[in-house]
C-alpha cells in the first residue's frame, strides 16, 4: 500500500518552503527591476523599416549623455516592416521629454536612419509626472484588491465563527495573495535579466491582479469546503480540526489541479503563439497560476491551522493518525 502524504500534519515545512520561494522571488525581481516609460517617463518612437540596432542605441545613447541625461535605457522592437525604439532616462520636467522626442526625431533623420518625419508611424511620449501618477495608481489597486478580499472572507465566513475565526481566514487570504504575486514578480524578474526589451509595464500589473483573482477563486473553495466539514463534523466529540482542513484541502485538490491544468494548457498556446506583451502576459499568468495552486492547496490550510492555535494541542493527536 502506497503511503500518501500530508498536509497539515507538516505545515511548518510547508510554511517553511513557502518563505524560501518568497525571500527568493523578491530578490530575482528587485535585482533585475526596470520600469517601461509608463512608469519613469520617457520616449517611444515606431518608424517604418528595420534599423540596425546597434547603430541606434549608440546615436541616441550618445546624445543622451551630451545633454547630462543619466540612467539611460534604449530599446529596439523590430517586426517585419517597423521598428520601435523605446527611450526610459531621467527626466525632470514634462517639457523636457517633449524636448526629447523631437530632438531624437530630428537625430533619425539627420543620421539617415529614415528618410524624413513621413517615416514616423507612431510616437508617445510620458512624463513623470505621468510616470509617478501610474506608481502610485498600480500600488493602489493592488492594495485595494487585498482588502476588498480580506473583507469578503470575513464575512463569507461569519457563520462558522466560533469554531474558526474569519478575521483568520481573512489574514490567510492576504497573505498567501503576497505569495501570489511574489513568485511571478520573482518569475518576472528573471525574465528581464536574461531580455533586456522585458520591462515593469501596465501588462505586468494586469497580470499580477489577474492571478490575485484566480488565486482566491480556489482559496475560496477550500475554505468552503472546510466550512461545510465543520457543520457536519465539528460538533462531534473528539473530531480533530487539523483532520477536517486535511480531509477538506483531499477533497478540493483534485478539482483544483483539474482547474489549473486546464487554464495552464490555455496559456501555453497564448505563449506559444503569441508575440511581445501577450507572451509576457501568458508568461506572469501561467507562473501566477502554478504559485497560487500552491498557495490555496499547500499554505492557507497549513497556516490557517497554525494561526488558530490548534497545531500545538492536536500535534501529537495528529501524529497517531494512520495514513
Amino acid at each position: 500500500m502506497i503511503k500518501r502524504f500530508h498536509i497539515i500534519k507538516k505545515s511548518y515545512l510547508r510554511l517553511f518552503v513557502w518563505a524560501v520561494l518568497l525571500v527568493g522571488a523578491w530578490i530575482l525581481f528587485f535585482m533585475n527591476a526596470r520600469f517601461s516609460e509608463e512608469f519613469t517617463g520617457g520616449v517611444k518612437i515606431t518608424v517604418a523599416g528595420v534599423l540596425d540596432e546597434a547603430k541606434v542605441s549608440d546615436s541616441i545613447n550618445t546624445y543622451l549623455e551630451g545633454q547630462w541625461f543619466t540612467d539611460n535605457r534604449i530599446s529596439l522592437e523590430k517586426a517585419t516592416t517597423e521598428t520601435t525604439i523605446s527611450i526610459v532616462t531621467s527626466i525632470k520636467t514634462d517639457e523636457k521629454v517633449a524636448e526629447l522626442s523631437k530632438d531624437v526625431q530630428q537625430l533619425l533623420v539627420e543620421g539617415k536612419y529614415i528618410t524624413g518625419p513621413e517615416q514616423i508611424l507612431q510616437q508617445s511620449i510620458t512624463g513623470p509626472s505621468v510616470g509617478s501618477y501610474m506608481k502610485s495608481t498600480a500600488i493602489k489597486a493592488l492594495i485595494i484588491g487585498l482588502i476588498l478580499m480580506a473583507i469578503y472572507m470575513m464575512f463569507a465566513f461569519a457563520t462558522i465563527r466560533k469554531e474558526v475565526s474569519p478575521s483568520v481566514l481573512a489574514v490567510v487570504t492576504v497573505i498567501s495573495m503576497i505569495f501570489d504575486i511574489s513568485i511571478p514578480a520573482g518569475a518576472y524578474g528573471f525574465l528581464m535579466m536574461i531580455n533586456p526589451t522585458v520591462t515593469v509595464d501596465t501588462i505586468f500589473i494586469i497580470a499580477i491582479l489577474t492571478n490575485m483573482g484566480y488565486s482566491i477563486n480556489d482559496t475560496i473553495i477550500i475554505f468552503d469546503r472546510v466550512r461545510e466539514n465543520m457543520q457536519l463534523r465539528g460538533h462531534h466529540k473528539g473530531v480533530l480540526l487539523g483532520q477536517i482542513f486535511e480531509d477538506s484541502l483531499r477533497q478540493t485538490m483534485r478539482r483544483s489541479i483539474g482547474t489549473v491544468l486546464c487554464l495552464l494548457l490555455v496559456i501555453a498556446f497564448m505563449f506559444i503563439l503569441g508575440s511581445g506583451v501577450i507572451k509576457d502576459f501568458a508568461f506572469t499568468i501561467g507562473i501566477g497560476t502554478i504559485a497560487g495552486s500552491y498557495s490555496s492547496i499547500f499554505i492557507n490550510g497549513p497556516l490557517a491551522y497554525i494561526l488558530l492555535g490548534k497545531y500545538k494541542e492536536e500535534r501529537k493527536a495528529m501524529l497517531e493518525l494512520k495514513d
